[in-house]
């Protein structure tokens, strides 16, 4: 009986994504729907070898808040979407709203998959012996599905060169993107 008081029984998890705020002169953007990317947040040095004429730098991670109340564990994961300044970039001949919009659809495409990332911790099964390993193996799955996507949005569209294949992609971002917005909606 003892032991029973002694060691959690059950892992509770709550995983919800988080809406954050950075200052103006944060090297960080979070992710707002409201708030398109600018070619000014664009503040990195352009690669010298590479072929890109901009690249966006973009993730997504999560804060993780534990708690015990002698008998559960209390998981607390906040999910969150980033695009970092000083790690993109763009070259000077770069500047028409078209590219901007291909490179903004690279943050979207993250925040499409930190959305999958929330849902596959809400599904998960966490338990005192695997939460730990389990929150890393479903991020790395979702981090690689991600990179997956971003290899074949760039692929796909000749990093925008071809523009039906752009305008494609355009379309299937943007259906994702307002669908993402209308259930935010739907859960106040």
């Amino acid at each position: 009986m003892l032991a029973n008081r002694c060691f959690p029984q059950q892992v509770i998890a709550h995983a919800f994504m988080v809406n954050k705020k950075a200052s103006p002169k944060s090297d960080t953007i979070y992710y707002d729907f409201n708030h398109s990317l600018a070619w000014d947040d664009f503040k990195g040095k352009p690669g010298d070898n590479s072929p890109a004429g901009a690249v966006t730098a973009s993730g997504f991670a999560f804060d993780a808040q534990i708690t015990f109340d002698g008998k559960n564990i209390y998981l607390n994961l906040g999910v969150y979407t980033f695009f970092t300044k000083d790690d993109s970039w763009k070259k000077p001949q770069v500047n028409s709203a078209y590219h901007l919009m291909h490179e903004q659809h690279h943050f979207d495409i993250t925040r499409i998959s930190a959305e999958k990332f929330e849902n596959e911790l809400t599904r998960a099964h966490f338990t005192k012996d695997n939460y730990n390993a389990l929150l890393t193996s479903i991020f790395d799955k979702v981090y690689d599905q991600n990179m997956k996507i971003q290899d074949a949005y760039d692929n796909e569209t000749q990093h925008s060169l071809d523009v039906s294949k752009q305008n494609e992609w355009n379309n299937k971002i943007a259906a994702q993107i307002l669908s993402l917005k209308e259930s935010l909606v739907s859960k106040k």
